[in-house]
């Protein structure tokens, strides 16, 4: 699974702190963009990617940067709490994010938990447990998305557990 991701913020420090995040997630930032000209500019070409930005750049709010964007193109803004966003195709993440959350969040707004949930035959729910448990030891052990699912896996068959199960004991539920 590798979805492209392009930054815009107007700190680079706040970039950089949300591309660490993203590391070995499978969610590979491709650019970083400082103004909505410059990002608009780099994304005019690409059918489908993941712009995460805050509520403003210097030279737009989100809900004008998603009305330049095209079809196939998402917007994900990390807010403060209190902030609205008129946009309900504008998916809002409050601060303060964890990772954990970041990668949640991501994965809902992609429809990723359920297209796996398809792909696999597994209820959404032991999805979600699965995922949890592979963001947590993703977070804890700096692993990779793959890294975790092959821990649950290997755990699961050396234990004979099934793998929701294992899941869940990592979780602790």
């Amino acid at each position: 699974m590798t979805e492209r991701v392009v930054l815009a913020f107007s700190k680079k420090e706040t970039a950089e702190k949300i591309k660490k995040m993203l590391y070995g997630t499978g969610y590979d930032v491709e650019m970083i963009c400082r103004t909505k000209a410059e990002l608009i500019r780099y994304i005019s070409d690409i059918d489908e990617v993941l712009v995460i930005m805050g509520r403003k750049l210097p030279d737009a709010v989100a809900d004008a940067v998603y009305e330049d964007m095209r079809e196939g193109q998402k917007l994900m803004s990390i807010v403060k709490a209190d902030t609205q966003i008129e946009n309900p195709d504008i998916l809002t993440v409050p601060l303060p994010v964890s990772r954990q959350q970041l990668i949640s969040s991501i994965e809902i707004f992609l429809g990723v938990i359920e297209q796996r949930s398809r792909n696999t035959g597994r209820a959404p729910e032991d999805d979600k447990i699965i995922n949890k448990a592979k963001l947590y030891l993703m977070e804890t052990y700096m692993m990779t998305e793959q890294q975790a699912h092959r821990f649950i896996q290997k755990r699961s068959m050396d234990t004979g557990a099934r793998f929701i199960d294992t899941a869940r004991s990592i979780l602790n539920i």
